[in-house]
């Protein structure tokens, strides 16, 4: 009986054969290594590594349907969460251990992992200092070396004090953008080099049928032709004895927040009160500009105003020259003789 308890509890088989890591486990987890190069990203699906390798190409399929929005993910759970920005009644959820309000249910478990976790935490033998995970405690010890490692970039020369942080730079270095314009087939690294690129070659000009209004933006092209919209979302407001309705949104919040909440915007120079930040910056503006007017205004003018200015030489001279000689003897040329040429002039007088 002995034996065969041994033989059930025995769930580690040794093979020689075994090329990747000579252990063979009762789960046998198959390891999806990342192609693009300087790249030790391993993942246990092919959809894992699938939605890793989208941060290379920069690849976003999922989109968002909502009217009006050009947002786009690499991942379906973060297009979810992002569907949450639409709801007009957004959901809250609070943390069990320390009643901490959390805008959405992805967060609230990074929280609690991060706080009220209860695994085993990994502690610095120097300090004392505990961490979550094994690289944060990695790139902490550095701190205590007399010589810090650093793992140095080959393509921009940047150092990094973990080999964790440097495979996510390079990553920087993967990445190609493409123009998508027909007939463009410029390729930039970077992604702002790619916008003003559009910004300054390829400029769109999205022109309302209705109105004939113009716009070099798609998204606000969008969001004002929603004014058109004969069956359009009205939200009215919800305080009693009000009337007011709105068709975005942020005006009706700004509306609660000024008319029924007395939130304003304060000066911090005069007091004054401004239902916008964009009109108390404008105020604060104006302070500063009439304050330079009034700076300038109380100068005093020069006595010499007009009268141009003496230069050196008539000092250097002892004559007082009028203004057009002195630029006359600046501008002339001067003629310098050899000293051989002087002595014979001479020695022939």
């Amino acid at each position: 009986m002995g034996q065969i308890k041994e033989e059930n509890h025995s769930k580690v088989v040794f093979d020689k054969n075994d090329h990747i890591s000579g252990i063979q486990t009762e789960k046998n987890i198959k390891q999806y290594k990342c192609k693009y190069s300087n790249c030790q990203v391993t993942c246990s699906k092919p959809s894992k590594l699938e939605r890793h390798i989208r941060s290379h190409t920069g690849e976003k399929p999922y989109k968002c349907t909502h009217f009006g929005c050009i947002k786009s993910y690499t991942n379906s759970s973060h297009l979810k969460r992002h569907f949450e920005t639409h709801n007009l009644i957004k959901k809250v959820y609070k943390c069990p251990e320390c009643s901490k309000s959390i805008s959405n249910l992805h967060n609230l478990k990074r929280h609690c992992k991060k706080l009220h976790s209860q695994e085993k935490k990994i502690c610095c033998k120097e300090c004392n200092i505990t961490f979550n995970k094994k690289y944060q405690l990695v790139q902490h010890q550095t701190t205590h070396s007399i010589k810090p490692i650093t793992y140095k970039c080959d393509k921009c020369s940047k150092s990094f004090s973990t080999n964790r942080t440097l495979q996510r730079h390079q990553i920087i270095h993967e990445k190609i953008y493409f123009c998508t314009e027909p007939g463009c087939t410029k390729v930039f690294d970077k992604w702002t080099l790619l916008r003003t690129h559009r910004k300054v070659n390829h400029v769109r000009q999205y022109k309302c049928e209705s109105c004939a209004k113009v716009f070099l933006n798609k998204s606000r092209f969008k969001l004002h032709s929603k004014t058109h919209l004969e069956n359009r979302q009205v939200l009215p407001c919800s305080y009693d004895n009000c009337n007011r309705v709105y068709y975005f949104k942020s005006n009706l919040t700004e509306h609660i927040r000024t008319k029924h909440l007395g939130k304003k915007f304060y000066c911090d120079i005069c007091s004054m009160g401004f239902t916008t930040k964009q009109k108390l910056i404008k105020h604060i503006q104006h302070h500063y500009e009439s304050k330079k007017k009034k700076e300038r205004a109380q100068q005093k003018k020069r006595k010499d105003v007009g009268i141009p200015k003496k230069s050196v030489i008539s000092a250097l001279i002892g004559v007082n020259l009028p203004h057009h000689l002195e630029k006359m003897i600046l501008k002339r040329e001067t003629v310098i003789k050899d000293i051989t040429e002087v002595v014979k002039s001479d020695a022939s007088l």
